[in-house]
């Protein structure tokens, strides 16, 4: 393709976008705000001060959720680092955005990035671009990496964008992606063989983000996993992590701040995903897709604390409408808005959640619709081989648990359950929160079982699921 093409083609494409964005809708307001929208990498809801950690890991983060709104039963679409971002970033489930794993979404797939340049914005980005692609939806102006695990540099990154802007004439959109806590964790045996691998020291590029690492007996184990020694060793780097993760978020505010651009910025909080752990990333398990997320915005009002359940698919809607610019057709999310504005939205008391293709480029397709007090799983994967694996069970933990199951009856069960994993899963949240007893034969659940089914269903046949039809063979199975 020539250049003069190339010039071409990328004129059509920003015409038909503003022209999708017009058609029935009113045009665009004027770009008053900036976007500033903050990611963290594998980390949990429970990780944080705001949720409920007492461990210390988060004073900035805590700081920023008091002046914020808060979504405590938030659930990303897709508990894996590219899908998920590709749901988040475009509004749609992973089969009607194109990427089920670690994929390109479709071409001609809107995205906030593509949208928000179409509108005026400069648009930054700070690490995980990878895995962000085409580059045609995911149109950057400029893509900066190698700070994420490195709070003072990822502050000079952001302050870079933020000049970039200025010179630009234009708001700014800027997607900083702070890469703690995911693996290697700090100060891991992971982390240094990786710096072996690659001929480097580990304190290379980490001792500029020195934090005060947190030790194994001053953490506490999630009740998902098994406390033991190495559990509780790896727990503790992961823990550390966050805490490096709160330093550069702390920079990244201390220096809008210093800007003078925190009162005109629309600033968004998400953790892609559960943290890299057995029985929480790339599962559909609670821990795998419950994830903090905070949201604020000049003149918002009185910050509010949000019970009902919201999905990351919602992400877009939301800033939209709170940018005042056209919403986007084909979405499978809701904006927020009506919820805080004390409205109802139907559909609020379950999320729907799904696992297709895992970094390996494994298939272990899963579903899960979650309620306050059920979650079912449809898994379709489980025949025996192969077992599950993914990144999560590196290090330190599945190997402890791999090892303990030799001789003890119980962890055998849990490292079985989800090595082999079952069809259909059924679990009573009030009473088991950790979705380690399979209730799906137990006579009296059966009714809740059926509804849930149901609602999934629904869902799977409303976006034209590929598990649709494997779905409705197991039910037909029943």
């Amino acid at each position: 393709m020539t250049y003069l093409a190339s010039l071409l083609r990328c004129a059509l494409r920003q015409a038909l976008l503003l022209a999708f964005l017009a058609i029935g809708h009113a045009a665009a307001a004027a770009p008053q705000w900036n976007l500033l929208f903050i990611t963290a990498d594998d980390m949990n809801a429970d990780s944080v001060g705001w949720m409920g950690c007492k461990l210390g890991t988060t004073p900035n983060l805590d700081a920023f959720a008091a002046t914020a709104h808060q979504f405590r039963n938030n659930h990303v679409t897709v508990p894996i680092c590219q899908p998920g971002r590709s749901a988040f970033m475009t509004g749609r489930v992973p089969h009607r955005n194109g990427a089920l794993g670690f994929q390109p979404i479709t071409p001609g797939t809107p995205t906030l990035t593509s949208v928000l340049k179409a509108a005026g914005y400069f648009t930054g980005v700070i690490d995980k671009h990878p895995h962000m692609k085409p580059d045609e939806e995911f149109n950057w102006d400029v893509k900066l990496s190698g700070s994420g695990k490195n709070p003072p540099l990822f502050r000079e990154h952001f302050e870079q964008l933020v000049t970039a802007a200025a010179d630009a004439k234009k708001p700014f959109f800027i997607n900083a992606n702070i890469t703690d806590p995911h693996r290697p964790f700090y100060a891991s045996q992971q982390l240094e063989e990786q710096n072996a691998k690659k001929n480097k020291k580990a304190e290379l590029r980490e001792s500029e983000g020195r934090i005060k690492p947190f030790t194994p007996e001053e953490v506490t184990v999630p009740s998902f996993l098994e406390d033991l020694p190495d559990v509780r060793r790896e727990v503790a780097q992961y823990y550390s992590s966050v805490r490096r993760f709160d330093a550069s978020f702390g920079g990244v505010m201390a220096a809008l701040k210093a800007a003078g651009r925190d009162a005109d910025t629309v600033v968004i909080f998400l953790s892609d995903h559960g943290m890299s752990f057995p029985f929480s990333k790339a599962t559909v398990y609670r821990n795998g897709t419950w994830v903090p997320v905070l949201v604020r915005w000049p003149g918002m009002g009185e910050p509010q604390r949000r019970e009902e359940f919201v999905s990351s698919v919602d992400i877009v809607p939301t800033l939209l409408e709170v940018l005042k610019q056209p919403p986007l057709a084909g979405v499978d999310g809701r904006s927020w808005l009506p919820l805080l504005r004390g409205e109802s939205q139907p559909g609020r008391d379950f999320v729907i959640t799904h696992v297709n293709t895992v970094s390996s480029g494994k298939s272990f397709p899963q579903r899960c619709v979650r309620t306050k007090d059920f979650s079912y799983q449809f898994h379709a994967w489980p025949n025996g081989t192969p077992h599950f694996r993914v990144e999560a069970m590196s290090g330190l933990t599945f190997n402890a648990l791999a090892k303990a199951a030799d001789t003890d009856a119980k962890i055998k069960a849990r490292v079985n359950q989800l090595l082999v994993g079952a069809p259909e899963q059924f679990f009573d949240l009030r009473t088991d929160p950790d979705e380690r007893v399979n209730l799906v034969a137990d006579p009296k659940h059966q009714a809740e079982i059926a509804r849930l089914k149901k609602l999934l269903l629904a869902h799977m046949e409303k976006t034209s699921d590929p598990q649709l039809e494997n779905f409705r063979k197991a039910l037909a199975a029943k």
